[in-house]
């Protein structure tokens, strides 16, 4: 299935219909030379799911991925397209964000996009109790950090990724 892309890579801005998969859009971001400013953990996720359930990115300075999203257009259950954003039917466009669905069909999204980066990350695996005792520190140790809590071992494995413009 094809999906519709917009890209203004010099105003950093994209609109795209909401049932493109994160992956689909990266890549064609990617053509462009241009990313998502927060990375999820899953990529086939569709971009009105990512929206709607309020998923968030790794790391403890960037909030959930619909924080760069500066509009909607909407299906309502009545079959009417409804326009929403920060400005204009401001309550609409709010409740959508972590509205699971309930709201409405994101149709379409516009959302900010930055300069295509790298990331180079590290991994390790923790007993709990000392990434419990370490917490602030560990979230704090890079720019994107992600845990993973095993408690049938009693272990947390730590991803710490930082951006970087390294090639490897």
């Amino acid at each position: 299935m094809t999906h519709f892309v917009q890209v203004d890579p010099e105003k950093q801005f994209i609109v795209c219909d909401g049932g493109i998969k994160l992956e689909d859009l990266e890549r064609q971001l990617a053509t462009h030379h241009l990313a998502l400013r927060n990375l999820g953990s899953i990529s086939m996720q569709a971009m009105g799911g990512v929206i709607t359930t309020a998923t968030h990115g790794t790391g403890i300075e960037f909030k959930i991925l619909g924080d760069d999203v500066l509009s909607l257009c909407l299906l309502l259950a009545d079959g009417t397209f409804v326009y929403c954003s920060r400005y204009e039917n401001q309550d609409l466009f709010k409740a959508t964000l972590f509205g699971r669905g309930s709201t409405g069909l994101v149709v379409s999204v516009d959302s900010r996009v930055e300069p295509a980066f790298r990331l180079r990350e590290s991994q390790k695996t923790c007993p709990f109790d000392e990434i419990l005792g370490n917490l602030d520190h560990i979230v704090h140790q890079a720019q994107h950090v992600r845990l993973w809590w095993y408690p049938q071992n009693k272990t947390v494995r730590v991803c710490s990724a930082d951006r970087t413009v390294k090639v490897k």
